[in-house]
Formats: structure tokens, sequence, C-alpha cells
């Protein structure tokens, strides 16, 4: 019997970007599936809905990207599921390696892979999507930016899983309440009781943001920090760097009163920049682009941290409007 799976795409409204992963979603190879898109509202176009008569439309209000999972789920029949999200597309197999594995390997309850740029991307998403590839910018989750051999981790994205339906219900979903970093929280529950493992064949590929939206999303997740530190979640030290780092450069001032101060500041600050040049030119190989990766290095860094201070300060922002800002550009 052909496997069945629900492909869940959560979205804000009906777009390009959202078009082609569904045309692409609609290639799997060998698996039998159903494409669920959840939007902020329904959609009521006829061309849209013609054109893709296999894709059921859900609308369950302007709701977290983690409910409209939720939701999906609770309303699919199909026994395995997956999540890629609406800026990105799947390669032809990557449910049938996915489901293949999982039969495989019954230790594992969920299976992720590569979530790579676009193909051909020019101008500053080029930059971006090669900055992804080092941990200054991945942190512990690098792997996902490159082809690695297979491999169990503790996180992965929400933009890329595939796993049984009765395991999502077992350990209760994603936290509704979470808007980024649900899927950190959500991966903790399923390594408690399966393993998580990431495999090169499940391969999406994953829009890189332009330069403006790259800076909100940093900012926003920056934002989740205080979160983070407070639910003592296992990515702690990754969103402490940041702050730390933007901690030691308000400490600017020290240089006028601490002549050994200044000695210090100066010889740490030459150093990152050394290293960020080090490390830049090592995933792009490039002399001319490494200028423009140490300055998406050191102002993600930089905006991160900001976001972390600002999370301590006001927790009442509309953070989705930020991070989604991009959508509409």
């Amino acid at each position: 019997m052909t496997d069945t799976c629900a492909i869940i795409i959560p979205a804000i409204n009906f777009n390009g970007d959202l078009r082609r992963c569904i045309k692409f979603c609609l290639k799997q190879e060998k698996v039998k599936i159903k494409i669920y898109v959840v939007l902020d509202s329904i959609v009521d176009n006829p061309k849209v809905k013609k054109e893709f008569s296999r894709v059921k439309f859900l609308s369950f209000g302007s709701i977290n990207m983690s409910e409209k999972r939720n939701e999906a789920v609770k309303f699919c029949n199909e026994k395995y599921i997956a999540f890629i999200d609406s800026d990105a597309y799947p390669s032809q197999k990557w449910l049938l390696n996915g489901i293949v594995y999982l039969k495989n390997k019954k230790k594992v309850g969920l299976v992720s892979g590569p979530d790579l740029p676009f193909p051909n991307e020019s101008g500053w998403k080029r930059i971006i999507g090669i900055s992804h590839k080092s941990f200054l910018l991945s942190g512990s989750k690098t792997f996902r930016k490159n082809i690695k051999e297979e491999l169990f981790c503790n996180h992965v994205s929400s933009c890329n899983m595939i796993m049984k339906k009765k395991l999502y219900l077992k350990v209760g979903g994603m936290n509704k309440n979470i808007y980024i970093g649900e899927d950190i929280e959500f991966c903790n529950k399923i390594a408690k009781i399966k393993k998580i493992a990431y495999i090169p064949s499940a391969l999406i590929f994953h829009q890189s943001r332009n330069l403006v939206s790259f800076f909100k999303q940093r900012f926003s997740y920056g934002f989740s920090t205080k979160y983070v530190i407070k639910n003592k979640l296992k990515s702690n030290f990754e969103f402490l760097v940041p702050l730390l780092f933007v901690t030691f450069l308000l400490s600017f001032p020290l240089i006028l009163f601490f002549e050994l101060y200044k000695y210090i500041f100066q010889t740490l600050i030459f150093s990152l920049v050394l290293f960020f040049f080090y490390e830049s030119f090592k995933i792009s190989k490039n002399f001319f682009d490494c200028f423009k990766i140490v300055f998406i290095f050191l102002s993600s860094l930089i905006i991160f941290g900001v976001g972390s201070l600002y999370s301590f300060g006001r927790m009442n922002s509309n953070i989705k409007k930020i991070y989604t800002s991009h959508i509409n550009n």
C-alpha cells in the first residue's frame, strides 16, 4: 500500500512563493500526498482553486504558525505529516527518502534534511545564503545549510520536518504561544521519546532573505532570548553570545578611563574581525565576497544582541509583524 502523507504549509497569504512551493510539492515521487495550506484568510479566488484543485486551503484566522500546524494536523487523516515553509520548495524525493528512513529506523521519530539557498540567487541574497553555511550565523544547526552525512541531532527547523501524525499528537504538537523558536521546544519534546535524524537526501531549498528582511529576522530571533533563557532551552549559549557581545560594545566608554581596558577592547575587536575574515574565506573561497560576508557576520551579531536587550525591556512589541514583513516585499 502506498504511504500517505499530509504536506502542511502555514502562510500569511497566497503569493508567488506559495504558488511555487505547492507546485514542487505536487511533484513528490512514490508517496500519496495531500497538501494543506493554512492561511490567515480563506482563498476565494476561483482561478486559484481551479489551478490547485488537489490542495485543501484552510483558515483559522490570524494565528501563529505553530498553531496553524496544530490545526492542520487535527484536520488531516494521513499517516505521515511533513512541514515546509511557503518560501521554500522540496526536492522530488524529499518525502520518499524521509519516510523510508523512518520505516527503517524505528528509534527515529523525526526526520529532517538540508534547507539550502535557492540556486542562482544574486546580490545580498546570495551573500546571506553563503553566510548561513557558517556556525557564526547558523550556530549548532550549521549542518542544515550544508550537505553532510546523516546524523542524529537535538534540533531541526520546522521548515523541513517529516514524522508520523500519531507522534506529533502524542507530544501535544507545537506550543501555540511561541512565535519564534517553537521548533526548539517541539524538538525537545520529541527527543525525550524518539531520536531526531538529519539525512542529506531529505532536501529542500529555502529562499534567502534580502538584506533588510534579514536584519528584521535577526532582531526577531534576538527578541526570543528572554524566552529561551527563562525556559532553559538547550540553545541558551547561542542566544547569549550576541547579547554578551553587544554588552561588551556598550562598555566602550571605559577605554577613556582605563588604559589597560583600551588595549583589551582593541585587541578583542581586531581579533574578532580577523577571525570573521578567515571564516568568510573558508566558506566562500572568494576574496571579494569576504568583505560582504564579514559585514553580515558583524551586523547580524549586533542586531541579534540588540533584539536580546530589547526583549528584556519590552515584551508587547508586535514581533510577528517585524518577522513576517518580508512576505509582501
